[in-house]
C-alpha cells in the first residue's frame, strides 16, 4: 500500500481531494437544511420552501415517534396542522401586534378556543396577566411520555407560527472550527516553520525545530482529519 502511494502520489493526492470536496459539499447540504427544532427532534421542511403551505417531518427515535408538520399562512392567521404518528390536530393562531408591541393572540384547537391573552418575550400570558404554560421542568428518571404529551406545547406552536424565517439542522459554530482547523494545517504543511519561528524566533539565532517538533508536526498533520470528522458529528449532535 505504502510502495503504491509513494508511486501514484500524485493520483493519490488528486483522488483523496476530490473525496474531500464531495463529502465537505455533503456535509454543507445538510448543515443548512431547513426546518425547525422540536426538542431534540428536526422536523425538515418538505417540498417547495416558498410555497403557500410549508410542510415538516422528522422521526423522534427516543420516544419512537413520527412527526409531521404543516403550515400556512393568511395575514395575521397561521392554519397548523401537528400530526404524532397517526394522531392529528389542527390550530389556528392569530397574533394582532397592536397593543404596547405585546401582540394579543387567539389559539384555537380543533376549532376550539383554548387560549386568549397576549405574548411577551416569546411567552403566553393569559387575560389576568398570567403564565399560560408553566416551564418545561427537566427531570432525569427514566420517563416514557404519553402520545398525548408528545404534542408541541401552545408557546411552542405560537413561536413557530411568529417565526419569518426556518432554522438550519447542523450547529454553524463547529463549521467555524473546522475552516480554522484546516486553515491552520494547511498554513503549516506550507510553512513549516512558520509557528517555531513565531514561538522561539527572537529566543534562538540561526536555531531550527528538533525531531521531536518535527514528529509532533506531522503527527497532527495526521490527526487533523480526525478532527474535523469528529466536529461534522458533533455539527448534527449538538442542539445549542
Amino acid at each position: 500500500m505504502t510502495d503504491f502511494f509513494k508511486k501514484h502520489k500524485k493520483f493519490c493526492t488528486v483522488v483523496g481531494i476530490i473525496i474531500a470536496v464531495i463529502v465537505f459539499a455533503g456535509y454543507l447540504f445538510a448543515l443548512f437544511l431547513p426546518g425547525y427544532w422540536y426538542g431534540d427532534t428536526f422536523l425538515y421542511e418538505k417540498g417547495y420552501p416558498y410555497s403557500m403551505v410549508q410542510f415538516f417531518s422528522g422521526r423522534d427515535i427516543k420516544n419512537d415517534a413520527d412527526y409531521e408538520l404543516t403550515i400556512a399562512k393568511d395575514g395575521k392567521t397561521t392554519y397548523m396542522v401537528f400530526t404524532v404518528n397517526e394522531a392529528e390536530r389542527s390550530y389556528e393562531i392569530t397574533s394582532d401586534d397592536s397593543i404596547n408591541h405585546h401582540p394579543k393572540v387567539t389559539i384555537a384547537e380543533n376549532d376550539e378556543v383554548i387560549f386568549i391573552g397576549t405574548a411577551k418575550s416569546g411567552f403566553l400570558f393569559d387575560e389576568n396577566d398570567e403564565l399560560f404554560e408553566p416551564p418545561i421542568t427537566v427531570t432525569y428518571d427514566a420517563y416514557e411520555p404519553t402520545e398525548e404529551e408528545l404534542f408541541p406545547s401552545y408557546t411552542w406552536l405560537y413561536g413557530v407560527s411568529q417565526n419569518v424565517k426556518t432554522e438550519i439542522r447542523g450547529e454553524p459554530i463547529w463549521l467555524i472550527s473546522i475552516i480554522i482547523v484546516i486553515a491552520v494545517c494547511v498554513f503549516d504543511m506550507k510553512f513549516p516553520d512558520f509557528f517555531w519561528n513565531l514561538e522561539h524566533g527572537l529566543e534562538v539565532k540561526g536555531g531550527e525545530p528538533s525531531d521531536l517538533y518535527r514528529f509532533i508536526q506531522k503527527a497532527a498533520w495526521v490527526s487533523a482529519p480526525i478532527v474535523v470528522v469528529i466536529f461534522m458529528i458533533l455539527t448534527f449532535t449538538t442542539h445549542i
